[in-house]
């Protein structure tokens, strides 16, 4: 599958940063469904902030939702496509926890999405660092699915994993 990108500029990774810090501050002292460290809300918001770009620039009129740390419970992006959640790893945890989604964090997106744009990131502390588009996928292919441990030993979560093979092209969006 071809997988597309873009390299952040310096003005969107201060924005991202600046995001991170206040939602990693807010979430602190939350266990969440994964490690909340300061690098995975960056990690995060950095490709919420590309797939934004990805979308406006490709003319799906997207909101960006997860610009307001208030509106966590909501998805990440509205367009005129469906709304969107945005899930990013940072490339070397790809292969491991790319594509997964826990057990506990399914419902949750379910209520509040349509699909979900896949991310990598690679070189986080760069100035400019690049996002990968994996791909996307219908919230919907989860169902029925059975979830299995994945992560490293003693760092386990239980979770829904599609192989990449079941990712859509973003190019498929238009």
């Amino acid at each position: 599958m071809e997988i597309q990108g873009l390299i952040l500029n310096p003005e969107t990774k201060q924005a991202a940063s600046l995001l991170a810090e206040v939602t990693f501050n807010r979430y602190r002292n939350n266990p969440g469904h994964y490690r909340n460290t300061a690098s995975s809300h960056l990690v995060g918001h950095l490709g919420e902030f590309a797939a934004f770009i990805w979308l406006r620039d490709n003319g799906f009129e997207p909101e960006a939702t997860f610009s307001d740390p208030t509106k966590d419970k909501d998805c990440d992006i509205t367009s005129n496509i469906g709304r969107v959640e945005v899930k990013t790893w940072s490339a070397k945890h790809w292969e491991q926890w790319g594509r997964c989604v826990s057990v506990s964090q399914y419902a949750s997106i379910k209520r509040k999405a349509d699909f979900i744009f896949w991310c990598t990131v690679d070189e986080v502390e760069s100035e400019t660092p690049k996002v990968q588009f994996r791909g996307w996928c219908n919230v919907s292919i989860y169902e029925g699915m059975e979830p299995i441990m994945t992560g490293a030993a003693g760092r386990q979560v239980l979770n829904y994993q599609l192989e990449e093979s079941q990712l859509n092209p973003v190019s498929q969006l238009k």
